[in-house]
């Protein structure tokens, strides 16, 4: 085999080349913006950075946070953890949109292609931070 075609092999089979992109409609960014609104802001704060109860979701320490760590992570902990105090109360549809909507907030670009509900298929999804 010669040394182009190595390359490309081993390109095609890099774990970088299995990974998945992350992507999100603004339908779905829009959508998350509402829901924030209503459910997260109280806590988390009208810049999702000036919450009196909750995290920063907007930022560095957001991105330090996260960096290095799926997007399957990041839904699951959102639909296991949030809010508070009615957990797991919205639908797939719902926790998507918001984190749709602050992963726009944090310089993500929006796509047309929509961020799948399913947390599970989202595993191999990298944060880019």
């Amino acid at each position: 085999m010669t040394r182009p075609a190595a390359f490309i092999l081993l390109l095609l089979l890099s774990p970088l080349a299995a990974a998945q992109s992350l992507t999100f409609t603004q339908a779905q960014a829009d959508a998350g913006k509402a829901l924030y609104r209503d459910v997260c802001q109280v806590c988390h704060g009208s810049s999702l950075a000036n919450g009196q109860f909750g995290t920063p979701l907007r930022g560095s320490f957001f991105r330090d946070k996260w960096k290095g760590k799926s997007l399957g992570e990041l839904l699951t902990f959102v639909y296991e953890k949030m809010p508070p105090d009615k957990l797991m109360s919205l639908t797939p549809e719902q926790y998507t949109s918001a984190v749709a909507y602050i992963l726009s907030r944090n310089d993500m670009v929006v796509s047309d292609t929509p961020m799948s509900t399913d947390k599970d298929s989202l595993g191999g999804v990298l944060l880019p931070w």
